[in-house]
This record gives C-alpha cells, sequence and structure tokens, in this order.
C-alpha cells in the first residue's frame, strides 16, 4: 500500500474500508443474507500497476471497482434470492460449509472487455475479473454478473447439463431436445407456432390424417429459454431504419452480430478535421435490450453531430456482404427501412 499514490490510499480507506462506506454496508446486508462472513482484501498494488494505464486521473480508480463490487454484490444477492435458484443455491452452500465464509478475489481478465465473475471450486472462492480498460456503465456490469451467475450454476430449460461421466447421454439428449424445438420461429410476429420436426410428415407425398390437423399448443412458458439465449439461435433478424439524415438506427436480435457491426463503424468513423482531439463525426451508441436478465444488446444508434450527415448505405452493405444476412422483401416504407434474416447459425 505504501507504493500507491496518496489518493487511492485515501479512495481505498473511504470506499472500501471504512464501516459506513457504501460497499460495507453493501457486503454486511449480503453477510446477513447469505449466513457468512465476507473477506474481500484486494491487491491494490497489482491492480494499480495493470489498469493505471486506463485511469489518468486515479481519484476514479478505486471508486470503480468498488462500484464493481457492489454490482456484484447485488447481482449475487439476486440470484440467492430467486426461487428458481433454490436447489443450486443449497448445493453451493453445501460446498461453502467446509469454507465457513465467502472470500472474493479481484483479478485482472486478459480477454473480457466487462467485468467477469467466476466460482473456483478447487479453492472454494468467488473471481471477479476486471478488463484491462475502463470499466462499462453500471447496469452493463449487473447486467453481466447476472449472466455469469445463471451460467454458472443454473441449468437453461433448452440446454442440458453436462456430465463427464455420462458424455453420450447428453449429447444424445442435445439431439433429442434440438430436434423437438427445430421449428420454433420467433422471427415472425405471424407465426408463433411449434411444430415438433419429428412430427413432420415423411415425405411431401402424404395425405393429411386426422391427427394432421389436430391444433398445437402454446409452449409451456417455464420450457422457454431467456431472451439472451433464446436469440443467440437463428433465425437472426436485423432491422435498418434511415430516421432522417442525421440518424440510423439498427435493430437486431443476434447481439454479436451487433457487437461487430458496432466494434467495425467505430473502428472506421472519420475524425472531426478541424478539432485537435479529432472527436468522431458520428456518435455511435450500443444500447441494452429492455429484456432478459443478463447481457443483452439489440439496436445500435447512428448520430451525426455538427451539421453532419449519415446514411446507412455501409450498415447495409456490411450486414449482406460481412455477416451473411439475406435482404427480406417488406412492405415497410421503401427506401428507409431495410430488414435481413440469417437462418444458418453463427459458431
Amino acid at each position: 500500500m505504501a507504493a500507491l499514490p496518496t489518493r487511492i490510499r485515501q479512495n481505498v480507506r473511504d470506499h472500501i474500508t471504512s464501516p459506513t462506506s457504501p460497499l460495507v454496508l453493501k457486503t454486511t446486508a449480503l453477510t446477513k443474507t447469505l449466513g457468512y462472513p465476507i473477506t474481500l482484501d484486494p491487491e491494490w498494488a497489482m491492480l494499480w500497476k495493470t489498469l493505471q494505464v486506463s485511469y489518468p486521473d486515479n481519484s476514479s480508480f478505486v471508486p470503480s471497482i468498488a462500484t464493481v463490487i457492489m454490482a456484484w454484490c447485488d447481482a449475487f444477492t439476486s440470484w440467492l434470492e430467486s426461487e428458481e435458484n433454490e436447489e443450486p443455491v443449497e448445493k453451493w452452500l453445501d460446498a461453502l460449509k467446509s469454507k465457513n465464509r465467502l472470500e472474493i478475489v479481484i483479478e485482472i481478465s486478459a480477454k473480457s472487455n466487462r467485468p467477469v465473475t467466476v466460482w473456483r471450486a478447487n479453492k472454494s472462492v468467488f473471481v471477479i475479473a476486471l478488463p484491462k480498460g475502463k470499466i462499462p456503465y453500471e447496469s452493463t456490469v449487473l447486467a453481466g454478473f447476472a449472466s455469469d451467475l445463471l451460467a454458472l450454476f443454473t441449468a437453461s430449460p433448452m440446454m442440458v447439463a453436462t456430465d463427464s461421466d455420462n458424455t453420450l447421454g447428453t449429447k444424445i439428449q442435445a439431439a433429442e431436445e434440438a430436434d423437438d424445438w427445430a421449428d420454433l420461429d420467433l422471427g415472425s410476429p405471424e407465426n408463433h407456432t411449434v411444430v415438433p420436426s419429428r412430427h413432420k410428415l415423411a415425405s411431401s407425398g402424404r395425405v393429411d390424417t386426422e391427427q394432421d390437423w389436430i391444433p398445437d399448443l402454446i409452449p409451456d412458458l417455464a420450457t422457454i429459454p431467456r431472451p439472451e439465449e433464446l436469440t443467440r439461435k437463428p433465425p437472426y433478424w436485423i432491422m435498418v431504419r434511415q430516421e432522417s439524415r442525421q440518424i440510423v438506427v439498427i435493430q437486431g436480435s443476434h447481439a454479436p452480430s451487433l457487437a461487430c457491426l458496432d466494434e467495425y463503424l467505430k473502428r472506421w468513423c472519420r475524425g472531426e478535421v478541424g478539432r485537435s482531439d479529432r472527436p468522431p463525426v458520428v456518435e455511435i451508441k450500443l444500447q441494452e435490450s429492455a429484456f432478459g436478465l443478463g447481457l443483452l444488446h439489440d439496436t445500435i444508434t447512428l448520430e451525426a453531430i455538427r451539421g453532419r450527415e449519415v446514411t446507412a448505405i455501409l450498415i447495409l452493405v456490411f450486414v449482406e456482404s460481412v455477416l451473411g444476412y439475406t435482404p427480406v422483401l417488406s412492405s415497410g416504407s421503401a427506401g428507409s427501412v431495410w430488414e435481413f434474416k440469417r437462418t444458418k447459425g453463427f459458431r
């Protein structure tokens, strides 16, 4: 600690260890909910050495990390208190009995661009891995942690839990489930019915029987995956809308496709020539979805600034030629709205 800048040492005292700090109040509340004490002792010297390039103003370094930890506490508390997680919570609590406390370790992630969390079972500790860069918005951090916790401890209704002792059985079960749901089409608002593929006609020449006319049932809500998982499977949809000469809006069901487009546009956006800091001439915002529990983006907004204009031409080319989406005939406003669909999934 002595090697750290004075401001960081002060912030550690005020934001991390002070009994009246929001973080201590948050961990105290989590301790009461959990029933076990919480230990947290970050290696501040290591963290600062790795991340200082992203914090030219060192006064924001410790508060940013404190915000991440508090977001983790909120996500973890929600996971603990959710009735749907009762079974995995009980299993996790049983595993924690031998240690008799919850230990949180702060590390640096070499790959992720947002804070992530993992459960290190061999040491019975939770790891919060920070990105090598600026911390994203708090809502993004919270949603990401919620998604991580669900992936760590809760099996999705559409996914089969892995079992190293029964690999073959798992593969068979996964194949059957994928077959059952192969014809769930939520891409079109006119079609929301499910026809299990195992009941498809063996050949196109088969004569319809009375059973073929039995109405299909709407899927049980409990069997439908969360939005962030549902949208991982094709068909993928993208809609591009030229709202004005200054604004273009891209909406998509497949978050990785939007993320790829967002990074490409930000990489090649021109800078303002007349200013020394050369800010981008188009403001590009990747927005989170209003649905789901985990991290999910569904909209990109492009807005030209300082009297400039922006068109959808580059977006249309990228979506079709790079991402491999196919244009869909639409009855919408010709020349201002374009729809695309991709039926083949991404790896």
